[in-house]
């Protein structure tokens, strides 16, 4: 009920201030992420200005190339960012709540909203040249782990073995299979358990896995501290995959020989991928506590017992850091792992030229050879 004299006019004052607290707000976000989205600009802008100016100078030839590249780039950035604005309505600029809005919009859609988001996943996944983390791609991504969507794992799978992917949108892939629980992603998952960066989330990116996994902030604070070998140990577990988790960690730990064999019996290219991203994760020897450097010398110890000839190149990048222990046995692995590349290799049945190889003899088959030859004309002529 509205008041009348100066009680109506207070009210309306209070109204007027609560809306226009509200509105303030919104313009705060809207400007925030209006000059985020500036500075991206302009970031790109000035990476093609340096492209085209340092790359005559450094070869002429590559001029050419750089202005491709640079097309490239500004062609996928470009239509990545209209295609989530046009589908999801999501501009660069959006608050979390907008983006909240969004969410819960394609959550109540339903699986009509799937073919939208794969879309998105595969723009994404196309442009190679966003090094940061986009807000639609996470959008897409969770929606899929919500959802469960089946039709979603192989786009994720692909998604997982981009190497321009970043980091914090790898680990909400990993999530989502998880929670679609397909078996297919478990050789995918596998290669992460050997992934130990830390620093994965900034504070941009906190409150939309909140939201997406639908947990709360005191939940999600434990999850901060994880790596993102965590994350793909959880991902296997709902997959009914603990043992292999159980089995890659007592091979790090107790360089265990027969659970090594067992785990590389079926998954072992993955593997091997796993224990060289232990090597790939660790930037200098001097900065690993004791445990991880006892890792990291199990991880080339079962890589020699694996003859992983793929991994020499890291296992060389690791001798030059490492300290002397460490540095030593490197140095023997790969010496070892280069004589045993040099072997000639195996040749599988699949590469054997059947049409050379003479005929099997059929048992149940006639003699031929004590049978009379028929008479040719010459014969009869000389008769």
């Amino acid at each position: 009920m509205k008041e009348s004299g100066w009680k109506g006019v207070a009210q309306s004052l209070k109204r007027l201030s609560v809306v226009g607290r509200q509105k303030l707000w919104k313009l705060k976000f809207w400007w925030r992420g209006f000059i985020s989205c500036l500075k991206e600009t302009f970031l790109v802008i000035l990476s093609g200005l340096l492209i085209f100016l340092l790359l005559p100078l450094i070869c002429p030839s590559l001029l050419l190339s750089g202005f491709v590249f640079s097309l490239l780039w500004l062609f996928h950035f470009c239509r990545f960012k209209m295609l989530s604005s046009r589908l999801l309505s999501l501009r660069p600029f959006d608050s979390l709540r907008e983006w909240e809005k969004v969410f819960n919009r394609m959550i109540s859609e339903g699986e009509k909203a799937i073919p939208i988001l794969l879309q998105i996943l595969q723009a994404r996944r196309k442009s190679t040249f966003l090094f940061s983390p986009e807000p639609a791609s996470l959008l897409a991504i969770f929606v899929f782990g919500r959802l469960k969507a089946q039709e979603a794992v192989e786009p994720l799978i692909g998604f997982l073995k981009s190497e321009a992917v970043p980091e914090v949108e790898k680990v909400a892939a990993i999530w989502a299979l998880g929670e679609i629980r397909d078996p297919k992603a478990i050789p995918a998952l596998i290669p992460f358990l050997g992934c130990l960066g830390l620093d994965i989330f900034d504070y941009r990116f906190e409150a939309i896995f909140v939201k997406g996994m639908a947990t709360t902030k005191g939940d999600f604070k434990e999850r901060l501290k994880w790596e993102v070998c965590d994350w793909a140990e959880e991902a296997l577990t709902k997959l009914n995959s603990k043992i292999v988790v159980e089995i890659f960690k007592r091979t790090l730990e107790e360089q265990g020989k027969e659970a090594l064999f067992e785990i590389a019996r079926e998954y072992r290219s993955e593997v091997i991928a796993a224990l060289t991203n232990v090597l790939d994760s660790q930037p200098e020897e001097e900065e690993l506590d004791s445990k991880r450097k006892d890792w990291v010398f199990n991880a080339v110890w079962a890589l020699r017992e694996l003859k992983a000839v793929d991994a020499l190149p890291k296992l060389r990048r690791l001798a030059k850091i490492a300290g002397s222990p460490l540095r030593e046995y490197c140095q023997k692995v790969i010496a070892e792992l280069e004589e045993f590349s040099r072997l000639p290799r195996a040749v599988g049945v699949g590469e054997i030229e059947l049409a050379n190889l003479p005929a099997i003899p059929d048992p149940s088959a006639v003699p031929t050879e004590n049978l009379p030859r028929p008479a040719t004309p010459n014969d009869k002529s000389s008769r």
